[in-house]
């Protein structure tokens, strides 16, 4: 069954695909699905490397699942000081 979520980029996520923000319909059960999923649609330019999903606000496992209405949000490695 089809679900409705929104996909949010950030930082060079987003900058590298040209929206910060997407409506996306997926039959994905997990982040690591859904991923895949866009990946396979060629929706991330080749080089973008992504290391963490968040669903709903929340750092998500990989292998976590999604639900129609969920707000993932996929992040780049990224390191501060």
């Amino acid at each position: 069954m089809k679900k409705k979520v929104q996909v949010r980029y950030l930082a060079l996520v987003g900058e590298r695909r040209g929206v910060q923000t997407d409506a996306y319909e997926t039959e994905a059960a997990t982040a690591r699905q859904l991923l895949r999923e866009i990946e396979a649609a060629k929706s991330l330019p080749l080089t973008t490397n992504i290391s963490k999903a968040v669903i709903n606000g929340r750092f998500a496992e990989w292998d976590d699942p999604i639900k129609d209405g969920d707000l993932i949000t996929l992040l780049s490695p990224f390191s501060g000081g």
